[in-house]
């Protein structure tokens, strides 16, 4: 079935419907290289909250999209371990920074126990220091050279392989499209049972991805997966936050009632929002959703 027919009309993008998935994919990684290169840079000049956050999403961005190549066979196992792996744990550890910055404000906004702060605080300093150790272990200007050198080689490579198959259709939009409906289709079926803390954190993670692909590869936004994605983000924070506070029972009472509350309605309100998520938004849809197709709603 053609994109046409499951979706209705369509005026594809030109750089989307001429350009090859390969030469897209080279340079949306570059261009997210770039950005991680440069908060990373501002990263080690100072461990300041914003730049945390800010280098944590640019490393985000950078492994949602390579999952995606990974599976399209630009990834080697050498690549992979001497690259990909440390650059993943160094996302852990900075992931553990953030949630704890996170986990601060929220405190602070609940008006949590001093004893409770403090804890938190201190936890703080432990995380900092591990990261500032492995900062020191970091070229950002090197890492990024390797990383470029390594795709663009196998960009020579992947070029190759698709002239030997002539028949398939290798345009950029019809490989994401192919890609993307896989993926909404994982999404649907996490969404429709996800009730538990362990669930929504794993739809939570398959929304952000589903967003980075559209705005990364397709170019688009959506605003209720963006608000959607928020909404169970700050659901974890508070699924996070939840063991701290319940280590000082008595101090935290009221900060604990205050997180159930705010809890709930976050919880009411994504069951309104994925009744409405964007299955099947692509770049030059006319008609959305298309006549006889509301399934994908």
């Amino acid at each position: 079935m053609s994109l046409e027919d499951r979706y209705g009309i369509y005026s594809r993008p030109a750089h989307l419907a001429s350009e090859t998935w390969v030469d897209f994919e080279l340079r949306t990684s570059l261009q997210l290289l770039a950005s991680m290169e440069a908060e990373l840079k501002k990263l080690r000049l100072r461990v300041i909250k914003e730049r945390v956050h800010k280098s944590r999403v640019s490393l985000r961005r950078w492994f949602s999209v390579w999952s995606f190549l990974a599976e399209e066979g630009w990834e080697e196992k050498k690549f992979r371990k001497k690259v990909l792996r440390p650059l993943r744990e160094f996302l852990k550890e900075l992931g553990a920074l953030r949630d704890c910055d996170v986990n601060i404000e929220i405190a602070e906004k609940l008006k949590c126990d001093d004893e409770t702060l403090e804890d938190l605080e201190k936890a703080r300093k432990r995380l900092k220091r591990r990261i500032d150790r492995a900062l020191s272990q970091i070229n950002p200007e090197e890492l990024s050279r390797a990383i470029e050198k390594f795709l663009t080689r196998r960009a020579e490579e992947l070029r190759e392989f698709i002239k030997s198959k002539p028949d398939l259709d290798h345009s950029a939009f019809a490989h994401f499209d192919r890609y993307l409906g896989a993926h909404e289709e994982q999404v649907k079926k996490v969404a429709e049972r996800a009730s538990t803390p362990e669930s929504l954190h794993k739809l939570r993670l398959s929304i952000k991805k589903w967003r980075y692909l559209l705005t990364e590869c397709m170019g688009l936004t959506n605003l209720n997966l963006v608000r959607a994605q928020t909404v169970l983000g700050e659901i974890h924070d508070f699924d996070r936050l939840q063991p701290e506070l319940e280590l000082h029972p008595v101090g935290d009472a009221a900060a604990l009632a205050r997180l159930h509350d705010e809890r709930l309605q976050l919880v009411n309100e994504f069951e309104l929002l994925k009744k409405d998520l964007p299955y099947g938004l692509r770049p030059g849809l006319i008609s959305y959703p298309p006549p006889g197709n509301s399934d994908l709603k």
